[in-house]
């Protein structure tokens, strides 16, 4: 038979085991608690940074609207320079000279297209200058000035209608200045229809100019 004494013996090995085993589920309860509370601090941070940015790009939406309604500036349209430098500073200068190169390209490409300017002659000495015919026939506007023309009346209604009581109207040059931003906005296909135009209307000076040299004959 066992004595008193190591029956007792047993009994402290068992309790301190089980201490042991206590203390370690005790500490992996206390991590799991503050996991779940950085957990939560991490999703609640989420959610506070998804307001913000859907609150500033309301803002920004806002202001772009406000721009556009009480001083015509169409910010979807026009470059942002200021951002665009503060860009520049932060990356590389070789990064920099590609992306300048880039945007001279795109900018010539949506310039408006200018009439093609015949070398002047020098003008001969006559006792007076040669009257122009006025029943000679005109030549056509290139594409970019026949929008231009079908465009302003249309854009001067539009801007009258959003001044402000007292605002004065828009000058031709803030008109040309709008009607510019409005062909650089058109699609290829909205600008071939004013190239097709100038390619007939083009067409129809040739034949009535040789017409009219007949006739001078």
């Amino acid at each position: 038979m066992m004595s008193d004494e190591s029956e007792n013996d047993g009994v402290y090995v068992d309790n301190q085991e089980s201490d042991i085993y206590y203390k370690k589920f005790k500490l992996l309860l206390e991590e799991c608690s503050n996991m779940q509370r950085s957990n939560e601090i991490l999703v609640f941070r989420i959610q506070e940074t998804d307001k913000i940015t859907k609150r500033r790009h309301k803002e920004v939406n806002f202001f772009k609207q406000r721009l556009l309604k009480n001083y015509s500036e169409d910010w979807t349209v026009i470059p942002k320079t200021n951002l665009i430098k503060e860009e520049e500073d932060t990356k590389p200068s070789n990064l920099v000279a590609k992306e300048r190169i880039k945007e001279e390209k795109l900018e010539e490409d949506e310039k408006p297209e200018k009439p093609v300017k015949t070398p002047k002659r020098p003008a001969k000495r006559t006792k007076g200058k040669a009257e122009k015919d006025p029943n000679a026939p005109k030549r056509p506007s290139n594409p970019f000035f026949q929008f231009c023309q079908e465009q302003r009346q249309i854009l001067m209604e539009q801007l009258n209608s959003e001044l402000k009581p007292g605002e004065p109207e828009p000058t031709k040059q803030e008109l040309t200045r709008q009607l510019a931003i409005k062909w650089k906005s058109l699609t290829v296909p909205e600008r071939k229809i004013y190239v097709d135009m100038y390619e007939k209307s083009k067409e129809k000076y040739v034949v009535e100019m040789s017409e009219y040299k007949q006739m001078k004959q």
